[in-house]
């Protein structure tokens, strides 16, 4: 007699199907690829061989792109915390009636088509944009700044389309608070920025390490800002593995990019996880 499929089971079956199909097999697929041989005239051979790691970790120019990918997500993803956990807050704390008002404008951004906000911010950003005639014409600058085409105006960019990500993820967890915990640490004498450090700070952990992690996470493959914004001069991960895909047609060595821009972003956001959560009591984190 056939023993009773739990009925969780046949809940999670769909999403696990799709998973595997559309995740799991293209992510094996790209695996055996990256393993794969090229020849002189670029056709690759089924093999199993490290020729395309070697010639990654051998390179100069690709570990200065995968060092730069790197650094933009961690400057993108901090700032995007600074800047979303003010706005978060102050959300959190706005009358009922204005919150829904408040998210809907924060949240603009996504409802946005990304190559016009890119778009925009190549009218913003260049040489003879709005930012630089601005500075210029108040005095704060003599010549104009070089921010489109640079690694500046890239993480510019990519924090405008980050930012909702990390707001939203902190004022679930700043609005779902027990206020309760706050107003018994004032009465015992805590001033508002004591209340705010060691009672709010802390209860909001998981949210920082969410939301942080999100953004990192989405940033390190991004591809269209990058693309339009830094141009040929702002080689990043993801673009580079698109150009060796669709313009070099070197497939394997395009998989052992984005096997290697996998590995590098489980392994920040695992010790970045690790160092916030800390370690309890028999090493359970």
């Amino acid at each position: 007699m056939l023993k009773r499929i739990p009925p969780y089971w046949i809940l999670l079956a769909p999403g696990l199907i799709i998973f595997l199909l559309v995740f799991v097999l293209p992510l094996a697929r790209l695996l055996m690829l990256s393993f794969y041989q090229t020849d002189s005239s670029g056709a690759m051979e089924a093999a199993f061989v490290w020729q395309q790691y070697g010639r990654f970790f051998t390179d100069p120019f690709y570990l200065q792109m995968l060092w730069r990918s790197v650094y933009i997500g961690v400057a993108v993803s901090f700032i995007c915390l600074i800047l979303g956990y003010c706005l978060a807050y102050g959300v959190s704390r706005a009358q009922p009636k204005h919150r829904f008002l408040l998210l809907i404008l924060i949240a603009l951004p996504l409802l946005t088509s990304a190559v016009i906000r890119n778009f925009g911010w190549i009218i913003i950003l260049g040489r003879k944009g709005i930012l630089n005639q601005f500075l210029l014409g108040i005095g704060l600058i003599q010549e104009p700044l070089e921010l489109l085409y640079t690694p500046a105006g890239v993480i510019i960019a990519l924090v405008h389309v980050m930012l909702p990500y990390m707001v939203l993820v902190l004022y679930s967890v700043l609005e779902g608070m027990d206020r309760n915990l706050e107003s018994a640490a004032a009465n015992l004498g805590a001033s508002k920025t004591k209340v705010f450090w060691f009672v709010t700070l802390p209860l909001s952990k998981q949210g920082i390490i969410a939301g942080t992690l999100l953004v990192f996470s989405i940033t390190l493959s991004f591809f269209v800002t990058p693309s339009l914004i830094g141009g040929a001069k702002v080689k990043l991960m993801a673009t580079e593995i698109y150009n060796q895909t669709i313009n070099l047609l070197n497939w394997p060595y395009a998989s052992a990019m984005g096997v290697i821009l996998l590995l590098t972003m489980l392994g920040v956001t695992s010790l970045y996880r690790r160092m916030l959560s800390g370690r309890k009591p028999g090493g359970v984190v």
